[in-house]
């Protein structure tokens, strides 16, 4: 996994260094999505092809799930796949 340390601005924001975008295939203008997983502040591309979401659910047991519904799953299931790698063996921690 690799890591980069980056300063919040007096007014809130962060510049994603240009290894990550590039490793994220990021352009100007792409959205990203902020979400808080057990305390830690995930930032997922909103490059996701929903497709590669069919199935993630199943079969909802009262119906049809709700947008909500999916966009919790979707955000949580993001968030989860960023903590999954947090137990890979190497690190490049940019200081």
């Amino acid at each position: 996994m690799t890591m980069w340390e980056v300063t919040l601005s007096p007014k809130g924001q962060v510049t994603i260094p240009k290894e990550m975008r590039e490793a994220l295939d990021l352009r100007p203008g792409d959205q990203l999505i902020y979400s808080v997983v057990d305390g830690e502040v995930v930032v997922t591309p909103k490059n996701v092809d929903l497709k590669d979401l069919a199935g993630f659910l199943g079969n909802p047991p009262n119906g049809q799930a709700s947008l909500e519904d999916i966009e919790s799953a979707a955000v949580k299931a993001a968030g989860a796949n960023v903590f999954d790698s947090l137990s890979d063996n190497h690190s490049d921690v940019a200081a």
